[in-house]
């Protein structure tokens, strides 16, 4: 019988700025719920416009996450998912 390692983060729900949850869940895929966005009305990336959101969820397993999200889908508004860590320019992520 083998044992099954969990990498996720507990539920957490905390409201923060974009820098805080850099720091707080470095190289982690990190679930928002009504992230608050400058310029929301411009075409162009999540991460580059994100100001502060509640943080539903962190894991470093991004299917992990992808599963999480269904869970909150009626209770926020708006989700978000970013990436903290660096991202190399020939990666390629489908969510």
């Amino acid at each position: 019988m083998g044992i099954l390692f969990r990498f996720a983060e507990i539920n957490y729900m905390e409201n923060l700025t974009i820098s805080q949850i850099r720091e707080k869940y470095p190289d982690q895929w990190v679930l928002l719920g009504d992230p608050e966005l400058s310029n929301p009305e411009i075409n162009g990336s999540i991460i580059s416009k994100l100001i502060r959101g509640m943080v539903l969820y962190a894991s470093k397993d991004k299917r992990e996450l992808a599963y999480k999200a269904v869970e909150y889908k009626g209770q926020v508004n708006k989700t978000a998912c970013i990436y903290t860590g660096k991202i190399s320019n020939n990666s390629l992520f489908l969510l």
